[in-house]
């Protein structure tokens, strides 16, 4: 974090980068840092969740607003949404079949723009489809099988020449064309039963949209408070460890690297709560505009992956070659060859050295501007006078 730095060319001891291979921290202390690390991050986070407690939360919506309402990534990842049909279909064993009504509680969203009389309407004719459905269900799965079944069998009897049969193929002929009349009764009624229900199922989606842009703004306030409250806890925390961090950098202070890693776990925690708001205002939206359109041409979709790949390189690469390229400036170099006397151009010994190095002719010493005594050119203050070097 050096770069928030006012003096970016001043290089001196004091400067990160300067003596990057001494080892000041035993390892025992990196282990400890990463434990400091790792449980302030977890309560910090377990804190941030329980935050989320304080403001009221909208109502949730009816478990029936399921099949009206509109699907959005803004929705994805809050889930307090029940996605359940007011009558839902489901399997317990191979050859059995339950419809399961549930009464729906409407919330006061649902009641504003007159849901529940629409769902009253309604209840009749989803109660007769159920119905009609699960007697379908029933000739179809077991009934009309088993008919044909025994019919089959009377068949087998009577190819046998048994005096007396047991599945009379008369009476189980009967059985089987009077099941596939119910059948195609019951499928003639399913239709006009849904074609009767599709007006009412219109009219809810219709009024679902409404009911979802409250549902949503209400949402957005809630988030908006939640993010106003976790600033109060985080932003003053990385303000006052970022200042320490910068108080102690300054005195190259061996503390440092405490203040260095409660940075990142305030970063950390000011970089969730930022992305968690912004992404239900408006990153959601943007996302799934762009993703619905790269859907659509695979090429593009291709792309978005293979440029993903150049700008993790980009990214991580670019991290690496900055600080390679801040540590070793010529000028930190120079002062880290001057500490392990060798020139700071070809590394020759500087022990024969005078003024001037005496392989290469680099120009070792120079009259200081302060006080006029001789002094290292490589180093940024004067030994006599203390004097700074105007780089």
């Amino acid at each position: 974090m050096t770069f928030f730095s006012k003096k970016e060319n001043q290089i001196s001891r004091g400067t990160p980068g300067y003596e990057e291979t001494e080892n000041r921290t035993p390892k025992a202390g990196y282990i400890l840092l990463l434990a400091m690390f790792a449980a302030s991050l977890f309560f910090g986070w377990r804190a941030i969740d329980d935050l989320q407690n304080v403001p009221e939360k909208p109502e949730s919506l009816s478990f029936c607003a399921s099949p009206f309402r509109a699907y959005s990534w803004e929705d994805s990842w809050r889930g307090h949404y029940n996605y359940y049909p007011s009558s839902q279909p489901y399997y317990i064993e191979e050859n059995s079949y339950v419809s399961e009504t549930r009464e729906c509680v409407f919330s006061s969203y649902e009641k504003k723009y007159g849901i529940p009389a629409v769902f009253e309407k309604r209840k009749q004719l989803d109660e007769a489809l159920g119905a009609s459905t699960q007697a379908l269900y029933n000739i179809v799965n077991q009934l009309l099988p088993e008919a044909e079944r025994q019919y089959n069998l009377g068949l087998q009897e009577k190819i046998a020449r048994q005096e007396k049969q047991l599945y009379p193929i008369p009476s189980t002929s009967g059985q089987i064309e009077n099941f596939r009349i119910q059948k195609s009764e019951l499928e003639a009624k399913i239709a006009k039963l849904k074609s009767e229900l599709q007006p009412y199922d219109e009219q809810l989606k219709t009024l679902y949209q409404s009911v979802m842009r409250d549902y949503r703004k209400a949402w957005r306030l809630y988030e908006f408070k939640v993010f106003l409250l976790e600033s109060l806890f985080v932003f003053p925390f990385f303000l006052l460890v970022f200042w320490l961090y910068r108080k102690l950098l300054a005195k190259n202070s061996p503390y440092t690297i405490i203040a260095t890693a409660l940075v990142g776990v305030a970063s950390v925690l000011m970089l969730r709560i930022l992305l968690v708001w912004m992404w239900s205002l408006f990153l959601a939206r943007i996302i799934q505009t762009i993703w619905e359109f790269i859907q659509n041409f695979a090429l593009l979709k291709s792309l978005v992956f293979y440029s993903g790949m150049v700008l993790s390189i980009l990214l991580f690469g670019g991290a690496v070659y900055l600080l390679q390229k801040r540590i070793f400036d010529p000028r930190r170099v120079a002062i880290r060859r001057l500490r392990d006397k060798q020139c700071p151009n070809c590394q020759t010994s500087l022990d024969v050295a005078i003024g001037f190095c005496p392989n290469c002719g680099r120009k070792l010493k120079e009259t200081c501007s302060k006080c006029g005594e001789e002094r290292w050119a490589d180093f940024p203050s004067c030994p006599h006078c203390g004097g700074k070097k105007d780089y």
